[in-house]
């Protein structure tokens, strides 16, 4: 995608970026005036079956995809009493029509038959628009519109007629084609990555389940077998400590010294914290500090499974938040991050208490039974998995920086 096959344009109804060989100004029109049909699927809810023919929702109807990998499945004789109404086919147009995902669109890119129910689907007049330029421009117009419906209170609803009557810029259908090709590639890399990351979660996690069930075992520098694992509670090996709070309204972008909250597990780290987020300015005295190689696990949460997340703190000396659960002992760190987090989650999460807000207490760690394998095998374990995350996050960040291109082309190159 070389971006110096652009040029700026300054006109009315022109956009800022557009490709050298064409000029003009783009033609406001609205959706009914470019398409066929507009429909929508059914409004009923039929008995789903474990296999048959494809039954998509909202939920399956993601920013420029559709979920067919966890969609639901009807019978023939249920799918057809749908598809008779809205037949979907390669190159129509799905957009939400209510609920939480109003206005969400993606393009038909199969050529199989599947049911709708709450989601409608425009069928675009390919001579005048073309179908993959009609979903890049409905996709950015979308955002707007999301957000329009979303601050009105009521829940979200489009009818079959406003979407009809909804406007957007089009240029001729050569343009459009050339446009169209130009967004799909970096769509398509975006695809490519996401998988790519989905792969790598999967190999992950299945080699973990190997790794701590010792179906898988490494050999120490001289091709030799390493010791056996010991089974050991988890009170004989560690010290358990508990962080000081520190509020949200403490948390300061100038802050002197780098601190970590316990909602941050859940949303800012995984195993490793190599980068700490946040900064306060409490006072020193006031504070709990890491030691290098502790494990936090939060000591409170919404559910059980969420309060069952370890992770490593690589540095010294950084504040560690109230709620928060701090391990101290020999074992990696690292190496006892992925282990809590892997083969103990649902151990962890057993040990639990409440309903409301769940709590997980030292005392309830402290007798954990763990199965330790020595310190140089703990650490090959440890920089194993820590390569397979550090894959992972590259392919994150290069997301992140097709995504952010992408959307900076999507707001010069339409009117």
């Amino acid at each position: 995608m070389e971006t110096e096959i652009l040029q700026k344009k300054e006109t009315k109804k022109v956009p800022h970026l557009r490709f050298g060989e064409y000029n003009g100004e783009w033609k406001n029109v609205i959706i009914s005036s470019i398409s066929n049909k507009i429909t929508d699927g059914t409004h009923d809810t039929p008995k789903s079956v474990n296999e048959g023919t494809p039954y998509l929702t909202a939920i399956h109807v993601k920013d420029g995809f559709i979920d067919f990998d966890n969609c639901y499945y009807l019978t023939k004789n249920d799918h057809e009493q749908i598809y008779k109404r809205c037949n979907p086919e390669r190159g129509d147009l799905l957009m939400v029509n209510i609920g939480a995902g109003t206005a969400t669109t993606a393009l038909v890119n199969v050529d199989y038959e599947f049911s709708l129910k709450n989601v409608a689907l425009i069928k675009p007049n390919n001579s005048v628009v073309n179908s993959d330029f009609f979903s890049q421009v409905q996709r950015k117009n979308g955002l707007r519109l999301k957000h329009q419906l979303s601050s009105g209170g009521a829940q979200p609803f489009l009818s079959l007629k406003q979407i009809g009557k909804l406007k957007l810029n089009i240029p001729s259908l050569p343009e459009q084609q050339k446009i169209a090709n130009f967004l799909s590639a970096a769509d398509k890399k975006i695809q490519q990555l996401t998988r790519k990351k989905e792969l790598l979660e999967v190999y992950k996690k299945g080699v973990m389940q190997q790794l701590f069930s010792r179906e898988l075992r490494f050999k120490d520098e001289n091709g030799k077998d390493f010791p056996e694992w010991e089974e050991k509670k988890f009170g004989e090996v560690a010290v358990f400590l508990k962080g000081k709070g520190i509020s949200k309204s403490e948390i300061a972008v100038d802050g002197f010294i780098k601190c970590i909250r316990y909602g941050e597990l859940y949303t800012l780290y995984k195993e490793t914290i190599k980068l700490v987020h946040s900064r306060t300015n409490v006072p020193e005295k006031e504070l709990v500090f890491s030691q290098k190689g502790d494990v936090i696990i939060p000591s409170s949460g919404e559910t059980q499974l969420d309060i069952a997340k370890a992770s490593c703190v690589l540095d010294e000396k950084i504040a560690l938040g109230g709620d928060l659960n701090i391990i101290r002992s020999e074992i990696s760190g690292i190496y006892l991050a992925y282990y809590l987090n892997g083969a103990l989650k649902y151990d962890i999460a057993r040990l639990s208490q409440g309903v409301s807000v769940v709590h997980l207490y030292s005392s309830q760690l402290k007798l954990l039974k763990l199965t330790l394998p020595s310190l140089k095998e703990q650490r090959k374990i440890a920089v194993f998995l820590s390569a397979i995350d550090t894959k992972m996050e590259a392919i994150s960040q290069q997301i992140t920086k097709t995504q952010s291109f992408k959307k900076g082309l999507l707001q010069q190159m339409f009117v």
